[in-house]
């Protein structure tokens, strides 16, 4: 299986316990620890948690000046 048809298989995976045999499978070394991570990940609905909500920052606009500015401290 190359990489690409196992991470098509990762994606169809409806536990962590389907990923860990699917590594297994593969011969690839996973913990458990890391497939209930990477299972998260792969079903994570794109929306931040409260927690994650609190950490988030503002950001800020760079004017024209302060662009330019910054351009030429690069060239």
């Amino acid at each position: 299986m190359n990489k690409e048809e196992f991470i098509a298989k990762l994606k169809e995976a409806r536990s962590a316990d389907e990923i860990l045999a699917l590594a297994k499978e593969s011969g690839v070394e996973l913990s458990e620890e890391k497939a209930k991570e990477l299972f998260a990940e792969l079903n994570a609905t794109g929306e931040l948690s409260d927690e994650e909500l609190d950490e988030v920052a503002g950001g800020f606009e760079l004017g024209p000046n302060m662009r330019g500015l910054i351009e030429s401290l690069f060239k």
